[in-house]
């Protein structure tokens, strides 16, 4: 009975020492199968890399050196878009402020961005540019309507003086214009087809407004020293669009001289970017304006 009894025990320990290992056995066998399966997978492909956008073509200037679009009235933006931008929201205050002064102005500013700037307080900006407060300095006396745009070059002045409506019933006595450095520096078009686009401004003026007197200054020196590819294209345009002043209703200034030292450099204290003034670049070309401001417009 004892052996019996005995035998029975060794065999139910035997039997719980071989179910213990069976479970301890188990995980690592799960395991062991996990990494298996795990390393019969096939590697997951690295992510596709987004394809390079194709590079744009360079603008190349047409036969003509831009002759056609320099002289085609074209807007910067679809002013009758849904959508709006910057340029939308200055179109229409622009049309607002002619409206508030029911179309009688004392003077209108007409231009790109050198023009559009006198808006800029350049102690406000990263680039220092800009001449609100010369503006305030000279004009804040004055009725006055900017209609310069940022980066706008000959053939969207053109829209602006034609075609934007802001010119159709406005009574102005003078109009100061300064149009063309984008031209060339958009690589746009020759500095021949650039004047060409700045006449075709001047005499879109005389139709609109035939009782304004024009004040026409020559470009802007545009590069740090005399020697750089876009002083001598501002020069061939100047020696084209000067011919325009008749001095009875079209005036020609060039203050080329006033922004340059002796050896032609163009100073970062007048214009930080060389091509953009500050305000003292501004109060030079608010000291040039003046004396036409005072025979046109009087003092005030």
């Amino acid at each position: 009975m004892k052996k019996t009894l005995f035998t029975l025990l060794a065999a139910a320990f035997a039997a719980f020492s071989l179910s213990a290992a069976e479970t301890k056995a188990a995980p690592a066998e799960a395991a062991g199968k996990a990494a298996a399966e795990k390393a019969a997978k096939p590697a997951a492909k690295p992510a596709a890399k987004k394809a390079a956008k194709p590079k744009k073509k360079p603008y190349v200037i047409p036969a003509d050196g831009g002759l056609k679009t320099s002289t085609t009235a074209t807007p910067r933006y679809n002013p009758k878009a849904k959508r709006k931008n910057g340029w939308h929201k200055r179109y229409d205050a622009k049309l607002k402020q002619i409206a508030g002064y029911k179309n009688d102005v004392d003077i209108v500013f007409i231009g790109d961005s050198i023009t559009h700037f006198w808006d800029n307080d350049g102690a406000k900006n990263k680039r220092k540019i800009g001449g609100l407060a010369t503006y305030k300095k000279y004009f804040s006396n004055f009725k006055v309507i900017n209609l310069g745009y940022s980066g706008d070059r000959t053939e969207n002045t053109l829209w602006v003086v034609n075609e934007s409506g802001y010119l159709k019933n406005l009574k102005a006595k003078m109009a100061v214009v300064m149009i063309g450095t984008n031209n060339i520096g958009h690589k746009r078009s020759t500095p021949a087809a650039a004047a060409a686009g700045v006449t075709r401004i001047v005499e879109g003026i005389r139709t609109q407004l035939p009782d304004t007197r024009i004040v026409l200054f020559g470009v802007f020196p545009r590069g740090a020293n005399a020697k750089h590819i876009f002083r001598k294209q501002v020069a061939e345009i100047n020696k084209v669009i000067c011919k325009l002043g008749d001095d009875k209703n079209i005036f020609y200034c060039d203050i080329t001289d006033k922004f340059v030292d002796k050896k032609g450099n163009l100073p970062r204290t007048l214009m930080p970017d060389v091509l953009h003034p500050n305000d003292a670049g501004y109060e030079i070309w608010a000291q040039a304006m003046m004396p036409y401001v005072e025979k046109f417009v009087g003092k005030k």
